[in-house]
């Protein structure tokens, strides 16, 4: 059963179509100076931690907070450190973060951000493709357990019945 809570927020995200990347607008804010920039952001399960390209953090003017080492496709690489607000596409999800410093994502650079488990596990992520559309769903605070098999279980119930 789930949690009543009144602070609860989330977002939808769809594609027509079967979809292999999941992109959601996102606004990126300097907590310095305040300055946003409004970008999109992949969404990446086989991500630990968010990032933001090189030329995000330079149009946002982000000073370094540190370095680390990070280990991705290309290898282990040593990345400037930020300390970001991030707001999700519908406004009412925002949460200050520390993140990374990556390559660009898109030959285009339309996309700033990639969003990792970091975020994702401070609530429930679910995508679904049915009917061929693909659908991103990401719900703060986590509210429920999310169980296919189980609910496979309550659905061959309710046929037999």
């Amino acid at each position: 059963m789930p949690q009543k809570n009144k602070n609860v927020h989330a977002l939808t995200h769809a594609s027509k179509g079967i979809t292999n990347r999941i992109e959601s607008p996102v606004e990126i804010t300097n907590v310095l100076t305040n300055q946003i920039i409004s970008t999109k952001g992949i969404w990446d399960t086989g991500a630990t931690g968010s990032s933001i390209t090189k030329s995000t953090a330079s149009l946002l003017g982000l000073c370094s907070i540190g370095r680390r080492k990070v280990r991705g496709v290309h290898g282990i690489n040593e990345v400037n450190v930020y300390y970001v607000r991030i707001t999700l596409n519908n406004k009412n999800i925002t949460i200050k973060a520390r993140v990374t410093e990556c390559n660009e994502l898109s030959a285009d650079n339309t996309v700033g951000m990639l969003i990792g488990m970091n975020v994702i596990t401070m609530g429930d992520f679910a995508i679904t493709n049915y009917k061929g559309d693909t659908i991103m769903s990401f719900r703060v605070p986590s509210l429920q357990k999310i169980d296919f098999v189980s609910g496979l279980k309550t659905v061959q119930q309710i046929v037999k019945n």
